[in-house]
């Protein structure tokens, strides 16, 4: 008779330890949007101030590094969806899930689109930023949700683990 290296309880079944993995993949991708949505305001504080305010000159592009950072935060936002949905942790859990997608329509659909219009209408212009505060919170919730999550799967392991 063979034995393996990690004892499984009867009748539970086998969680392979890549969902774990994907499951921290997960909370570093939303860690990092968290951190990259806080540049982003920063950039856009510092080009509104730095912005040419002499109409007899062309302006300069200051906001540049803000659409750039912008294009980032929607590309880590499509990895979050999609480690999300190839999870089976997250995928389980209905409330990440809805956060994953929520997080993924206001940056890859909303963000975008009220930026560009913005652009002719002031009104929209700070409807952008109350959405890049809406995804802040979004990804935040969506930390935390996935931190419980890890944290409780963590006890699970350790209370079935032999003593």
């Amino acid at each position: 008779m063979t034995r393996t290296s990690h004892p499984v309880a009867v009748g539970r079944p086998v969680q392979p330890q890549l969902w774990g993995r994907l499951d921290t993949v997960l909370f570093v991708l939303a860690a990092a949007v968290l951190t990259l949505v806080a540049a982003q305001f920063a950039l856009a504080g510092f080009a509104a101030f730095t912005l040419d305010k002499n109409p007899a000159t062309p302006v300069d592009h200051a906001y540049a590094a803000h659409m750039v950072l912008g294009v980032i935060i929607a590309v880590t936002t499509l990895l979050i969806l999609a480690v999300a949905l190839a999870g089976r942790a997250a995928r389980g859990h209905r409330r990440t899930l809805r956060l994953a997608v929520t997080l993924a329509v206001l940056a890859l659909v909303a963000e975008p689109l009220l930026g560009e219009a913005g652009a002719r209408v002031p009104f929209l212009g700070a409807l952008h930023a109350l959405n890049g505060l809406a995804i802040g919170a979004v990804t935040g919730w969506l930390l935390s949700e996935t931190r419980r999550r890890r944290a409780t799967a963590s006890r699970g392991r350790a209370s079935r683990s032999p003593a």
